[in-house]
């Protein structure tokens, strides 16, 4: 049976944009599993209230509903043990902690000013007043506020990305010549940028474009 996926989308339902939808969706892809993209809005959150989470990527697998991108990974290497494993080994497991952990407490703080407003500007209509509210709620300054000097903004991603370059300056992949989870979890924030902003915000020949 085919695997649904809740992923964020906008007033173009082709665009997915959320980082952690884009882990869930390279999880599957990596799996070989046959999957369904349902595009899901800010304000959808009675279309996944049985998650009791209000927050996306869910997936529905025969019946069960398994919510939040690491554990949707845990879940894909359990049920699916004949498939190629995301997380192989404990090294691999440490790796994406790794990544993870360094992605939420340093990249996605430099990503913000970049990336929230361009969010805004593409949310669909019904989604726009919540997205603001709770965005400005959260950060505490208005979404036009955020991005004061672009250039110096794209710097401080690029250096928050830095220890990623380092890593990936010995093997094509985190794990070797191979992706695993670790990767898609970089792929994914970097998806934000990439899919809602004008222009790249890494340097040319930078091993994590």
């Amino acid at each position: 049976m085919t695997i649904q996926l809740y992923d964020l989308t906008c007033c173009d339902q082709r665009i997915y944009f959320s980082p952690f939808c884009w882990r869930t969706r390279m999880a599957l892809i990596h799996k070989g599993l046959a999957f369904e993209s349902i595009p899901w809005h800010f304000t959808d959150k009675d279309k996944i209230a049985q998650t009791g989470e209000g927050r996306v990527p869910v997936i529905i697998d025969n019946g069960r509903w398994i919510h939040d991108s690491w554990r949707i990974a845990e879940y894909l290497d359990t049920t699916y043990p004949d498939r190629p494993a995301l997380m192989p080994d404990a090294a691999a497991r440490a790796t994406a902690k790794f990544v993870d952990g360094w992605c939420v407490s340093a990249v996605f703080p430099t990503l913000r000013p970049v990336c929230v407003e361009p969010v805004f500007r593409i949310v669909a209509g019904k989604d726009k007043a919540y997205f603001r509210e709770s965005r400005e709620k959260m950060l505490g300054r208005t979404l036009e506020s955020l991005s004061t000097d672009p250039a110096a903004e794209r710097k401080a991603v690029v250096a928050a990305l830095k220890p990623f370059e380092d890593m990936l300056s010995v093997a094509p992949f985190f794990g070797g010549d191979a992706p695993s989870y670790a990767d898609y979890v970089l792929f994914g924030t970097l998806m934000w940028p990439y899919t809602v902003c004008e222009g790249s915000v890494l340097e040319p020949g930078s091993r994590t474009a």
